[in-house]
């Protein structure tokens, strides 16, 4: 009769066996990371000031009355102040909450750019020409976006 041995191997994973995550990838989380971090501040206090001090560009209950009834973007904006706004409407209303909260989040989400450019640098160091060349090609498509080249239907 055979014995059967059961072998268990256990693997110690320490800091040398541990796979270090790419440079671009760092690079872009952390850009991504703190970027967000700061506009998601921005946009709190934002809200914060539209709610405690009620200066706001926009009627903020008649906001939620609309969205609420189940209005979209282009009927809530044209019932609220008369049009829908292009480009970016809150850099000239930062002094009240709702433009604070706007800025706050696009601050957030256009982090997005130097995220993609740094880390299109990072794989142009680790010669990943190819991920670097899409990296730069979907940080420039970032920029047409953050500079409102590409208006919203009316």
């Amino acid at each position: 009769m055979a014995q059967e041995m059961v072998i268990t191997k256990e693997i110690i994973i320490t800091e040398e066996t541990k796979p270090k995550p790419p440079l671009a990838a760092i690079v872009y989380g952390e850009i991504i990371y703190w970027g967000t971090l700061l506009g998601a501040i921005i946009a709190t206090i934002g809200t914060a000031f539209a709610f405690i001090a009620g200066k706001n560009y926009r009627d903020i209950p008649q906001v939620f009355s609309l969205a609420w009834q189940g209005n979209n973007i282009a009927t809530i904006w044209n019932e609220v102040i008369g049009k829908l706004p292009q480009g970016h409407w809150y850099l000239t209303k930062l002094s009240s909450g709702d433009g604070l909260t706007m800025f706050g989040i696009a601050f957030g989400v256009f982090a997005v750019i130097p995220a993609m450019f740094f880390s299109g640098l990072a794989l142009l160091k680790q010669k990943e020409y190819l991920f670097s060349a899409l990296a730069f090609i979907a940080g420039l498509i970032c920029i047409v976006a953050f500079l409102g080249l590409i208006a919203l239907p009316s």
